[in-house]
């Protein structure tokens, strides 16, 4: 029986397949060695995400967190329960004491009356119906509620049956509070309350 001949070698080749694969043999010798003991990985970095507030025409726009503490002047959005009710809120002034206009009027032996100037713009897409609840907190953790006064040296009370998309509505809430309590900070509710963002804190 014939055999074929062995393969003959074009000369020159080998030095020059070796040169082309030397490079690539280093470089997985190198990828497949492990990383030291006890090296972390740096994590990918997130994409940055839009936060949409929810308020027409404000898209991208960051939202203040309901839960966030805020302070006179500051404005808070609270959103209903109901798709496209959404306020903003706005502690305006506080006082420490309040007093009604009327002389005869005053609160029980042993309290005092603390008010806080509201006012509430519906910022939705959608009507707003009865005012949420609201509380004010003194420095033992007791929370206090608005009662009724009518009309106080600073100011009318506020009157808010309903808000249509865009209307305002603005006045004095009051709260009768130990006289030796120390208030802390006012809290908004809604009617209607959405977990985390349907009610606003003011330090005061």
């Amino acid at each position: 029986m014939r055999q074929s001949a062995a393969p003959r070698l074009v000369p020159g080749l080998v030095p020059v397949l070796a040169t082309a694969l030397l490079p690539l043999l280093l470089f997985g010798a190198t990828a497949c060695q492990s990383a030291p003991e006890g090296a972390a990985l740096a994590p990918a970095a997130a994409p940055a995400v839009p936060v949409d507030d929810g308020v027409p025409g404000a898209e991208g726009a960051p939202a203040r967190a309901a839960m966030k503490e805020a302070h006179v002047g500051d404005p808070v959005r609270v959103d209903g329960a109901q798709i496209g009710r959404h306020l903003q809120v706005e502690l305006d002034a506080y006082v420490d004491p309040a007093i009604s206009v009327e002389k005869n009027f005053a609160p029980a032996a042993g309290k005092r009356w603390v008010a806080a100037s509201m006012s509430f713009v519906n910022v939705g897409g959608a009507s707003y119906g009865a005012l949420g609840r609201m509380w004010a907190h003194d420095s033992a953790g007791q929370r206090h509620p608005v009662v009724s006064t009518g009309e106080l040296t600073t100011g009318k009370p506020i009157v808010f049956d309903s808000l249509e998309v865009g209307e305002r509505a603005e006045g004095w809430v009051v709260f009768e509070i130990p006289e030796n309590a120390r208030i802390v900070r006012l809290q908004y509710q809604d009617a209607n309350m959405q977990a985390n963002s349907g009610e606003g804190f003011w330090a005061v």
